[in-house]
Order: C-alpha cells, then sequence, then structure tokens
C-alpha cells in the first residue's frame, strides 16, 4: 500500500508543480500572457524530452549491436519501440543469475529506490535461497496486486515475463564477454496509449527506477564476487 501512495505522492507532486507554475505566471503576467507562456514552456518541455531525453534514456548503457539485437520475448508484443537498457557486470553469468530470479517486490526487493517501490523495506544485499525457484508461471510483483508473470525462464540466459494487463513484456538477459564478465541486458516493450504528457511523467520515472536498479545489481554482485570465502 505504501509503495502505491509513494509512487501516486511522486505522480501529484509533478502535477501540483505544473498548476502552481500556471497559477504563478497567470498571476504575474495575467490570464491570456501567462497561459501563453506556460503552453511555450511546456512545448519546449516535450520537445527536448524527445528529441533528447528519450532517445539517451530508451537505450541507456546500451550498445548498438545490443539495442538491434532480438531478444526473447520480442515476439509477444509486437509493433513497439522498445527500451533497451544495459551494464557491464565484472562477474560470471552464474554470479549474476541468482540476483535475477529473487527479483520483485515481498521477495529479494528491486535493488532501485526503496522508499519508493518496495516499502521502505531494505532490498536484499546477500542471495536468499528461498526466492532462487522461480518458474514459469510464477507472478514478480511491482507492487501489492500488481505486476508481471513469468512467460519463459532459460537458467543462466534470460527471464522473460508479461505485465498482468498483457500489454508489457519484460526481458532480462545475460550476456557473457571476455574476461569473465558479464553484460546484463534489460528491454522493456511496452504497449502504451497514454497521453503524450502522461508519457513525459512515466517514461522517465521508469528510466529512473531501472537504471539505479541495474547498478545496484551490478554493485552487490561485484561485492559478492571480491569477498572472501
Amino acid at each position: 500500500m505504501r509503495t502505491q501512495m509513494m509512487i501516486a505522492g511522486v505522480v501529484g507532486s509533478v502535477v501540483l508543480v505544473a498548476f502552481a507554475t500556471l497559477a504563478g505566471l497567470v498571476w504575474w503576467m495575467e490570464l491570456l500572457g501567462g497561459i501563453v507562456v506556460f503552453a511555450l514552456f511546456l512545448g519546449m518541455v516535450v520537445v527536448l524530452y524527445l528529441r533528447v531525453m528519450r532517445p539517451w534514456h530508451l537505450r541507456w548503457g546500451a550498445t548498438d549491436e545490443e539495442v538491434a539485437r532480438p531478444m526473447p520475448g520480442d515476439e509477444l508484443i509486437a509493433d513497439v519501440r522498445p527500451a533497451t537498457r544495459a551494464i557491464t557486470i565484472h562477474a560470471s553469468v552464474e554470479d549474476v543469475w541468482p540476483w535475477l530470479t529473487q527479483l520483485g517486490y515481498s521477495r529479494a526487493g528491486w535493488y532501485s529506490y526503496d522508499w519508493i517501490d518496495n516499502d521502505f523495506h531494505h532490498s536484499a544485499e546477500e542471495v536468499l535461497p528461498e526466492f532462487q525457484g522461480l518458474a514459469v508461471g510464477d507472478r514478480i510483483l511491482m507492487a501489492p496486486k500488481m505486476g508481471l508473470t513469468v512467460a519463459s525462464i532459460d537458467p543462466f540466459k534470460s527471464i522473460v515475463s508479461v505485465m498482468d494487463d498483457g500489454n508489457t513484456s519484460w526481458c532480462l538477459a545475460l550476456y557473457p564477454i571476455v574476461g569473465d564478465g558479464t553484460r546484463l541486458v534489460s528491454r522493456w516493450r511496452p504497449k502504451l496509449n497514454l497521453p503524450l504528457l502522461a508519457m513525459a511523467i512515466v517514461e522517465p520515472g521508469t528510466f529512473i527506477m531501472e537504471q539505479k536498479m541495474l547498478r545496484s545489481i551490478r554493485d552487490r554482485v561485484e561485492r559478492r564476487v571480491r569477498a572472501p570465502s
């Protein structure tokens, strides 16, 4: 419940700031002038997002090859622009895999901003044996009563899951690299029917959470690999 309240609070704060800005401009420049300036500012924000921010965050950390490469689950949601994000982890695929299988609310957490997506519970710092049996059909919750269902698992290679509404697929995949390292690649394929302004809030929000998750997984894995036996 607190997770949903925090998400609603963040979105509500953005909307409140927008209305406060509009009200301030109207007070300062009168009704017509305030509305015109606010509309111009909003238009600049939208253009900046579409031309600069969106192309950057939809492929954060990913190479051209990774963006173009087919991934498991691509066939589940067609005709959408995916978000492909990636990070290098200096550890083997076998070291990374257990951290992926235990992902989720009420499990090991999301390794992101716990005050938003995990009811303030700190995401696990260790591999938890009780959450290593992830199987097709299992739920990966993002919040109470909301999440994804596992569609396929290729051990030590990929996990594909689908959102409850069937309009979004997510693949987490591991690719070994020379030097006993691993590329962790995440691909979301969302079929969003949202107004442009709503997308300008939702998409950056999901990116902020995901880049934190990828970096936190990397840090946890590398810390565990470096730790004495």
